[in-house]
């Protein structure tokens, strides 16, 4: 250990993620995150396509209006946002079944029957009853914001069939058709239990639409309650903005998203409403708030400006493993969706990743927001178009501020070095303890005990 790691802070680390690390549940969600990782690839291509190209707001029919008016694009775009849908739209649903299988085949129940009852019951959990739409689900639970839910939901599923359920029969000892129906029988009281409990959830989540409650709250904080001190505007957007970092590592939403379109902020339209009536951005009123320091500097990649993590480990990393994850994931990146780089190392909770995650955007903000304070650079205020690469977002934000555009850059940079000393410490961790290993393993890993 004292070999690969000199410094106490990168021992103390490697110790408390090795720990962690021989943990099941720890160990389940990173086998869950790793499992999901080449459809929320494959979504995030499509999500680009979409945003760049399809979409009536997004980067490139900005710049050219007659791109999305022909039918046969539009009818493209449907197909588009049908894959989308049921990839990176569904990742919920498949990371719920890799944690039923894995918790299942853990305590050697049926991992297959224990995964498709998950499925089942999350889409019981998230079922909409609606008379206008037939077969419809609350969205939000399904995607990557629905992910710690789902993957909590797949660990619970699978405890429930090691206390109700014998051990899985053998298939090779038995002809596989007496074998099925074996299984079936052996897994029909916990499938009853879940299946049970799953509609009396999905009353109460139909009643109090529960997904949404934390955000909802954070959201009135946000915009029903606002000062025009400048100290008071800086401290609730570096709240709020840590609030939806921490939130998105963990699977969870936030009150600022990158792509969507959040809620009206008050100090935001005032901004806008300024810079339209005096044709300029500099002097706008409100100089820290959402689009100003976290739209503009925290988001360089997606949440976390994980777009610095890909270049410091284009830099400094040989693992092959990280390399292949960051060609693949460096064009999502650029356009500020993080998704598949998140689950493709995995950064999604993964404890090496957390410090630089919050403290790259983190000190991005701080570094605008002094940078603002002193005037040298206009805050950016106006609307950016729908997949504007992360580096651009502050120059088109300010009309073309060539002071935004370098300090972006400069923010770049100082992520990436913030990014370099957790790549090499979670490269060295992988010589010790290899988690992708485990995909695919056995379930009587000595790893995945407690």
């Amino acid at each position: 250990m004292e070999d690969l790691f000199k410094n106490k802070f990168e021992q103390k680390l490697a110790q408390i993620t090795l720990k962690l690390q021989r943990l099941l549940f720890y160990r389940i969600i990173q086998r869950t995150v790793l499992m999901i990782f080449p459809f929320v690839l494959f979504g995030s291509f499509i999500k680009i396509i979409q945003i760049t190209i399809l979409g009536k707001d997004s980067f490139l029919t900005a710049i050219i209006p007659k791109l999305n008016n022909d039918w046969i694009f539009n009818h493209v775009n449907d197909i588009a946002t049908a894959l989308y849908s049921l990839t990176l739209g569904w990742v919920a649903v498949m990371a719920t079944f890799g944690a039923a299988k894995y918790t299942a085949k853990h305590f050697n129940r049926d991992d297959q029957l224990a995964g498709l009852t998950s499925i089942s019951s999350l889409l019981i959990i998230t079922f909409t009853y609606s008379k206008v739409q037939p077969l419809s689900f609350h969205g939000t639970v399904l995607g990557m914001r629905g992910l710690l839910f789902a993957i909590l939901l797949g660990m619970l599923i699978g405890w429930v069939f090691k206390i109700s359920s014998p051990s899985a029969p053998d298939h090779l000892a038995k002809h596989l058709s007496s074998n099925i129906l074996e299984r079936t029988f052996i897994s029909l009281k916990p499938i009853s239990i879940i299946m049970i409990v799953s509609v009396v959830f999905s009353f109460l989540v139909n009643i109090t639409y529960y997904s949404d409650l934390p955000n909802s709250i954070v959201y009135s904080l946000a915009t029903n309650y606002h000062s025009s001190n400048p100290i008071i505007q800086l401290l609730s957007t570096l709240g709020f903005s840590i609030y939806t970092i921490i939130a998105s590592f963990f699977g969870w939403s936030g009150i600022y998203s990158p792509i969507e379109v959040e809620k009206a902020d008050p100090t935001v339209l005032t901004n806008l409403n300024y810079a339209l009536t005096y044709h300029t951005a500099w002097g706008a009123p409100n100089l820290f708030t959402s689009n100003t320091l976290y739209h503009a500097f925290a988001t360089l990649g997606g949440t976390g400006s994980v777009l610095a993590l890909i270049i410091a480990i284009f830099i400094v990393s040989k693992d092959s493993d990280f390399q292949t994850v960051a060609r693949w994931t460096m064009i999502p990146s650029i356009f500020n969706l993080g998704s598949s780089v998140m689950s493709g190392i995995p950064v999604l909770f993964n404890i090496i990743f957390i410090i630089p995650f919050v403290l790259a955007p983190l000190t991005c903000m701080i570094m605008a927001a002094i940078t603002l304070q002193l005037h040298l650079m206009p805050p950016s205020v106006y609307p950016i178009p729908t997949g504007t690469p992360g580096l651009l977002s502050a120059f088109i934000g300010t009309d073309g501020s060539w002071q935004a555009l370098i300090f972006s850059i400069l923010s770049m940079v100082v992520s990436v070095y913030i990014y370099i000393p957790f790549v090499k410490i979670a490269e060295k961790l992988k010589t010790i303890d290899n988690l992708a290993l485990d995909e695919g393993g056995a379930s009587n890993d000595e790893n995945l005990q407690k």
